[in-house]
């Protein structure tokens, strides 16, 4: 893809994000809204907590413009009540995340909480939220210390790194070889991610040749891409953030002469990356629980009312943002919009089922963590694009309670 069509697309997709950041500012203020029915009933305040800054907002961006997309499906009602979005930027940073949950609990009075990208946001933020009882959705993040906490209002939407990593990796072992070589970003989520690939594998009897670990704001992977070109693993699997990470690291490995297939979390590949990664992410296979290839009627629907408002197809971070709304939805439905006593509202969600377009979507009631099908997919050239097209399905993962030997 061009310079100035690649600038074309994220020009498009800012121009989309200042007009949706304007309507949640909007709702929030109290002013003009979307058109919706009359409303009897207190509007549902929503705090939006994700990465709108920094290397990894397009991460943010796309949670968020999955959020309008549904949104807007629903005429920003849910259950009587008008929504809205009171949004506000962790910029990657721990402590800078903290301080905006305090201020959605102690100041804006919100609701419930959604979003957090970033693992190292949501851990930094979990003792508060359990001192604060404040009710949380994860739209993102997926350490699997989430999981083990089993915290009453706490519940994830998107995924857990076991999900997506403990089911591939005997896959990858089967597969494609029995040497591999890990690199991953050096921050919580990167560990936790390179932990949960290689545990199942080395179960397997295979052997990890090399772990790397690389500051988030790298920019440059020749020196590492020459370490793993003169091990010549098997195979290499990749965990990188999303966005420009993963185009980068993806351009590179395909220049650096490296023999071994390349395999990686959701994302290292998808809809949005592959227009700048170009032919260098032909091959690439990756574990995920959303592709815009699925080809179900849920996800066509999905598809066609995103691309009518971005011009571009979803990813997984946009899936992320439509299912947790989704989800409060579905919530608020069962309980006439009630979101007075905690106890019924968590008892609600953790009943909530629905074809979202990632395929079929409930909670385990115990850990609040999804149970759904993962992907085993590689790019592949179809119809003019290259599409990130599902070889195997993997239905009900469901991640254990408990932290696995």
């Amino acid at each position: 893809m061009s310079r100035g069509i690649r600038r074309k697309s994220l020009a498009s997709r800012r121009g989309f994000l200042k007009g949706s950041a304007a309507v949640g500012l909007t709702l929030a203020t109290g002013l003009a809204a979307p058109p919706i029915l009359a409303q009897t009933k207190a509007p549902l305040r929503l705090g939006v907590l994700n990465t709108f800054s920094g290397a990894s907002e397009f991460t943010g961006d796309w949670n968020w413009v999955g959020m309008n997309v549904y949104l807007d499906r629903i005429k920003w009602t849910m259950a009587g009540r008008k929504v809205e979005l009171i949004k506000e930027d962790d910029q990657f940073n721990p402590q800078v995340g903290l301080q905006k949950m305090r201020k959605f609990v102690e100041s804006d009075n919100v609701d419930m909480i959604v979003g957090i990208q970033g693992s190292n946001i949501a851990m930094a933020t979990l003792n508060y939220v359990k001192q604060s009882k404040a009710f949380v959705l994860i739209s993102g993040a997926g350490t699997d210390a989430i999981t083990w906490e089993r915290v009453p209002y706490l519940f994830r939407s998107s995924i857990s790194s076991w999900q997506l990593c403990h089911p591939f990796a005997t896959w990858i072992y089967d597969k494609l070889g029995k040497e591999m070589a890990v690199i991953s970003e050096d921050y919580a989520g990167g560990h936790d991610v390179a932990a949960e690939i290689m545990a199942p594998y080395i179960a397997k009897g295979g052997k990890i040749v090399k772990e790397i670990y690389v500051p988030l704001d790298t920019t440059d992977y020749s020196a590492y891409l020459t370490v793993l070109r003169s091990l010549d693993p098997a195979v290499v699997y990749d965990f990188s953030t999303g966005g420009t990470h993963c185009i980068r690291f993806v351009q590179q490995y395909a220049q650096s002469g490296i023999k071994a297939p390349l395999t990686g979390f959701a994302g290292l590949t998808d809809a949005t990356t592959v227009e700048a990664q170009g032919k260098a992410a032909l091959g690439v296979i990756t574990s995920t629980i959303y592709s815009d290839a699925l080809e179900t009627p849920e996800n066509q629907s999905f598809v066609a009312e995103y691309r009518a408002k971005q011009k571009e197809y979803p990813n997984l971070f946009s899936d992320y943002g439509f299912v947790s709304m989704q989800v409060v939805d579905e919530t608020l439905k069962a309980i006439d919009g009630d979101t007075s006593n905690k106890d019924k509202l968590a008892d609600a969600m953790a009943k909530v089922s629905f074809k979202a377009p990632r395929g079929p979507f409930r909670f385990d009631p115990v850990t609040h963590n999804p149970i759904q099908n993962v992907y085993i997919c590689k790019e592949e050239e179809k119809g003019g694009r290259i599409v990130t097209a599902a070889i195997e399905t993997l239905r009900d993962v469901q991640a254990p309670g408990t932290k696995q030997a």
